[in-house]
């Protein structure tokens, strides 16, 4: 098959969503499919290339950070990508796209061009589903039209967690949404059980902002009664001043790391030096960082919210604790602190668990049998909406 897989976050920008859609691209064309991938610029990144059998097609953006492409970012990109779009479409007979976000990425499914004679495919990843961030409650409301015709015209809507089909269901009940969770590659070789040790290590890996509820792990860390309690933090994002400060302010500053930013290949080095891995969100879809930090052979301690609950069975693999609770987090994290046997058990199971049911190759098999399915079902019309009912339905056109 032919698949053009598009997502104006692409490594090294971006979050998990973006090595996500690298790593399906990527088991795709080793089974033998055609993946072309259209995404934005990043400074020092060649215009077009091909990696791993990917034929990567870039346009120029402006973005605030790495990690934040901002609201001037994302509409600069759709303008950018909308000539790009229908001259791939236009040289090449696609039998799918895969839109990686309905917003902003999804409004180039509306656009017309060439593209609009392919079946698509819409990828939920958090952030473009209304009600996941509050403070994007607003910004959701006025492009739900929008929303509503983005995913009633994909032949498949996928979210990466069961938590974020139920979220998205509460803004359109009656349309179909499957579940396609995130995955992982183990490493090769991980000596869990002869790591240097300077104390307990606690590892996070994630973006600075409010909604990892990162304040509440550095209260926790200052709360513990353990001196020998050290946390690594690995990112970057608008917090971190604040964070910095907080840290300051309980004196646990040479307790707690700042390691900003870090290649994507250099966070194996990371997790191998780590005791824990924690992930303290308020609220998750199914976070990329926590399936490599299991592949990795971590225990994990993580706020019992979205898909978190889904890869985390207490006391079997991981605790979980409610978001916000320090004194729970803090008790969580001594426990495991004060127990090498129960975090190498722990770990073990995670790493033999993405080893048998969340590798990538697992991921790209679900999304090449929805490919299929899609080329061998006829063609879809666009999207017809009941008034006043909230239903979105397809309707199938001859070919």
């Amino acid at each position: 098959m032919r698949l053009l897989f598009v997502n104006y976050e692409f490594p090294p920008v971006g979050g998990g969503a973006a090595y996500a859609s690298l790593a399906t691209a990527r088991e795709l064309v080793a089974m033998g499919h055609r993946v072309d991938f259209l995404t934005a610029a990043t400074p020092g990144a060649r215009q077009d290339e091909e990696i791993d059998g990917i034929r990567v097609f870039r346009v120029r953006c402006h973005r605030r950070s790495v990690h934040d492409i901002g609201l001037l970012g994302a509409l600069s990109f759709l303008a950018l990508a909308v000539p790009r779009l229908r001259a791939l479409a236009n040289h090449n007979r696609y039998d799918a796209c895969h839109y990686y976000f309905g917003l902003p990425t999804g409004l180039l499914s509306c656009v017309p061009g060439a593209h609009r004679a392919t079946p698509y495919i819409i990828s939920l990843r958090g952030s473009d589903v209304p009600g996941y961030s509050p403070e994007l409650r607003s910004f959701h409301q006025f492009l739900l039209p929008f929303t509503r015709r983005i995913w009633g015209g994909a032949y498949r809507v996928i979210a990466n967690s069961r938590a974020l089909r139920r979220l998205a269901a509460e803004s359109f009940p009656g349309l179909r949404v499957d579940v396609i969770l995130n995955g992982a590659t183990t490493p090769k070789t991980i000596p869990i059980d002869a790591r240097p040790r300077s104390g307990t290590r606690v590892l996070t890996v994630s973006r600075l902002i409010e909604r990892k509820g990162l304040d509440t792990l550095v209260h926790a860390i200052a709360r513990s009664r353990d001196p020998a309690l050290h946390l690594d933090i690995a990112g970057e994002g608008p917090e971190q001043a604040s964070l910095r400060h907080l840290a300051h302010s309980l004196g646990v500053a040479d307790r707690v790391r700042f390691h900003g930013f870090i290649e994507h290949a250099q966070l194996a080095h990371l997790y191998t030096n780590a005791d824990v891995f924690t992930l303290v969100s308020r609220a998750e879809s199914c976070s990329m960082a926590m399936l490599e930090a299991m592949a990795a052979g971590l225990p994990i301690v993580a706020t019992n919210v979205g898909g978190n609950v889904e890869l985390i069975q207490p006391d079997v693999n991981g605790l979980l604790v409610e978001p916000e609770n320090i004194d729970a987090l803090e008790r969580a994290l001594s426990e495991l602190a004060a127990d090498p046997q129960r975090r190498l058990h722990f770990g073990t199971y995670n790493r033999d668990l993405i080893e048998q049911r969340y590798g990538w190759r697992s991921v790209a098999q679900q999304y090449e049998a929805l490919f299929e399915e899609m080329v061998a079902s006829p063609k879809i019309s666009e999207t017809a909406v009941e008034p006043n009912s909230g239903v979105l339905e397809r309707r199938g056109i001859d070919p």
